[in-house]
């Protein structure tokens, strides 16, 4: 099978890049022949050849010149299909619909929001609305996209064209049943969405789960407001000062400083390095007692939580987005309400002192964590892939 790839990234920058780069791997052994467009090209994966096509920016207008560059790569590579992640210029997806067939990845919330991350700015809270009118209510209402501003009715249609665009693919892809559910809200055909999950690579699995080699808890992900970790600080703080777990944090993002800030003020033991490779964040999970997942916004899927599962971990993650899409609360982890920074305290602190339950879990994590291995996901996106 021939593929034309389109994504944002090529190279390990986060959670998308990651996915496509283990996606693109596992192709290429089953036999595909793999060519890439990408807005940033930083690694090129073996047996893929790629080129960087500079598309338009999310908040800009399609761009023509780089709509003629994807005419000429498609007439030139020749693709059985035509695969898109999240490409958020509607000529550059529209121009991939002359392959054979069309895929499109929904890997966020941008496709189908305005701000892009489904927040309404001034309150805070989730938004579960269809993009359209409502996102115009809400530019006056709470702030979304550039305010009432005339380049917000712009941005709102620029959104509504990608969603055109991507309701005439063959297939969509959602990693999550509320991503799916949000896209279809959106008039992207239901008939058409498959939910196929994230994929983790055999190397991410534990062969023998460890035991926990101190009391501490594992953030992974971005430090910026969505993902939480301020939340996750502040409810250990409630945690009683002689029973409080060390909180390893690992990621970087423009709250960083603040959080280590907020830390120290709140007398919780921080571990905050920053961005550190895949190895690592598995090291400090196996030695950690459980893993956090304090995100905020309606998380699309939660990808740290089934490199968790995948170590042996149970989680504990606010019940947001499409987390129960692996997490089983009571059996896997715990959901806690959205946001409730008490009832998250009292999760940590009942799960880090009953030990059998916890390992319970943790076994458990462990089996569920099997259906995500790569094989058998990108077994289902072949099928996915193929017409008919």
């Amino acid at each position: 099978m021939r593929i034309l790839v389109a994504a944002e990234r090529l190279g390990r920058a986060g959670g998308m890049e990651r996915y496509v780069e283990i996606v693109l791997a596992a192709l290429a052994e089953r036999g595909a022949t793999l060519h890439v467009l990408a807005r940033e090209v930083d690694a090129v994966p073996a047996g893929v050849t790629a080129q960087r096509v500079a598309w338009a920016d999310e908040h800009d207008p399609p761009d023509g010149a780089a709509r003629s560059e994807a005419r000429r790569a498609l007439a030139e590579f020749g693709p059985d299909i035509a695969v898109a992640h999240n490409v958020m210029d509607a000529g550059i997806v529209t121009e991939l619909r002359a392959a054979p067939r069309l895929a499109y990845h929904i890997h966020d919330h941008r496709p189908c929001c305005p701000n892009g991350d489904r927040v309404f700015p001034h309150s805070g809270r989730n938004c579960t609305r269809a993009l359209g009118r409502a996102c115009v209510l809400h530019a006056v209402t709470d702030g979304c996209a550039y305010g009432l501003r005339p380049r917000t009715l712009a941005l709102i249609r620029r959104r509504e064209q990608l969603r055109d665009a991507i309701a005439a693919a063959d297939t969509v892809i959602a990693a999550s049943r509320y991503v799916a559910e949000r896209a279809a809200q959106s008039r992207i055909p239901r008939e058409r969405i498959l939910e196929i999950p994230l994929p983790l690579p055999d190397d991410a699995y534990a062969e023998q789960v460890a035991a926990p080699a101190q009391r501490s808890i594992v953030f992974a992900g971005r430090v910026v407001p969505q993902k939480g970790l301020g939340s996750l600080i502040r409810a250990v703080s409630r945690i009683a000062a002689d029973a409080r777990p060390l909180v390893r944090a690992f990621g970087d993002g423009s709250e960083l400083a603040a959080a280590r800030d907020e830390a120290a003020r709140a007398g919780v033991n921080l571990d905050a390095p920053g961005r550190v490779p895949a190895e690592t964040v598995r090291a400090a999970i196996d030695a950690a007692a459980l893993v956090v997942l304090p995100s905020l916004w309606a998380e699309p899927f939660g990808y740290t939580g089934i490199e968790a599962l995948a170590r042996g971990r149970p989680v504990i993650a606010y019940d947001v987005g499409g987390v129960r899409t692996w997490l089983d609360d009571g059996v896997n982890g715990v959901a806690v309400p959205a946001a409730d920074e008490r009832a998250l305290a009292g999760a940590i602190a009942a799960l880090l002192d009953d030990r059998s339950r916890r390992e319970r879990m943790g076994a458990r994590a462990r089996r569920d964590a099997e259906r995500f291995r790569a094989a058998p996901v990108v077994g289902e996106l072949l099928s996915a892939y193929r017409p008919g």
